[in-house]
């Protein structure tokens, strides 16, 4: 099949992580793919780690304000039309994405081209998500013969519900595993113990819970703790100013971006992750993948934590402190917990298990 995965570009992040596994693995089973970007970042970014058998393609040359993007969008369309309609399947990410298929939507039913299938993951189940991303992934939706999910949460789940969609699905992330994995990682504390994250330090994304967990276990634990918060972001100034308070300066390390997560993950004993209910993000994979516990801050409103959850996971950041404390206590509860994760996660969040997963709903009827 020809596939078009369109996303606005590919900086650092969960979405254009996924975007760039999924698109190496379908190149390995022989599926030609193309991305089409709204403008280029940095290739170092992500755009480097894409098989070289992958043509990128940019809407403009530059970045420029998003109301001129998205206006350029239908005229885009319009001008590359017998371009697109060679595709089999075109993907669409995030908002400029969602756009952008929108359009095609349009320009598809008007052309009679039916064989043509529109496909869009929404990326930002739960995570702080703002009432207009929210809106616009649900009327967007609308415009898809499928439209994937990569989690579930309780405002979805009444979305679904009450408009009958039958055109919503929900599809894991997954990862490439084979480079992340540690060598003899051990679980017994040496000089001290180091928990860490790394993740966009956005706002929508609560990055100062991670400093208020820091805080907590730093207060619980007797003996020397490190702690790393990786990631950049808008709200890097305010998250060094937080720590200077909570008095985390001597023991945190913010490292800025990370260009290779194993060189953080290497240094870790337990990972911190934000979760939606059981499911985790592509930096929480990674960690598993790489033999580092996990334990989770819980985000979706209402969820308890259950029983069978394979990541434990909690709203109150000090209930997270105190139960990484408790695992600190014992390296055979830790060793135990990153072995069961990562046994769930090569059964269910790889890579090649999400490729397959969209495989079949890209060959699916419409």
């Amino acid at each position: 099949m020809k596939i078009l995965q369109v996303l606005p570009h590919l900086s650092k992040g969960g979405a254009e992580r996924v975007v760039v596994e999924l698109s190496n693995s379908l190149v390995q089973v022989e599926h030609e793919i193309t991305i089409l970007l709204a403008f280029p970042v940095d290739p170092v970014l992500n755009q480097s780690h894409l098989s070289a058998k992958i043509p990128v393609v940019f809407l403009t040359k530059n970045r420029k304000n998003k109301f001129f993007q998205y206006i350029k969008i239908p005229f885009w369309v319009l001008r590359n039309w017998n371009y697109l309609k060679k595709f089999d399947v075109i993907h669409c990410h995030l908002s400029f994405g969602l756009i952008l298929g929108a359009w095609i939507s349009i320009f598809r039913k008007f052309s009679n081209q039916s064989s043509l299938k529109l496909i869009a993951t929404c990326h930002v189940v739960g995570v702080g998500v703002t009432k207009t991303p929210r809106l616009l992934n649900e009327n967007l939706s609308y415009f898809f013969d499928a439209f994937v999910l990569m989690a579930l949460d309780m405002q979805w789940r009444s979305f679904i519900s009450s408009r009958s969609r039958n055109n919503v699905s929900v599809i894991f992330n997954g990862v490439t595993s084979n480079s992340l994995k540690n060598v003899e990682k051990s679980y017994a504390k040496g000089n001290y113990w180091t928990i860490g994250t790394i993740s966009r330090l956005h706002t929508e994304r609560k990055p100062w819970l991670f400093l208020e967990i820091f805080e907590n276990v730093k207060r619980l634990r007797s003996d020397e703790v490190k702690f790393v918060l990786g990631g950049e972001g808008r709200e890097w100034n305010s998250l060094v100013k937080q720590s200077e308070k909570l008095g985390l300066t001597e023991s945190l390390l913010m490292p800025g971006l990370v260009r290779e997560p194993k060189s953080v993950l290497d240094t870790l004993d337990v990972y911190v992750t934000l979760n939606i209910e059981e499911i985790t993000g592509i930096a929480g994979l990674e960690a598993i993948f790489a033999g580092i516990p996990v334990v989770g801050i819980q985000l979706s409103a209402g969820y308890t934590n259950g029983a069978d959850d394979w990541i434990w996971s909690n709203h109150d950041t000090m209930v997270v402190a105190q139960k990484i404390v408790e695992l600190l206590s014992n390296p055979t509860q830790l060793a135990a917990i990153a072995d069961k994760q990562l046994k769930i996660a090569s059964e269910k969040y790889t890579v090649e298990v999400m490729r397959n997963s969209y495989l079949s709903l890209y060959k699916g009827s419409k």
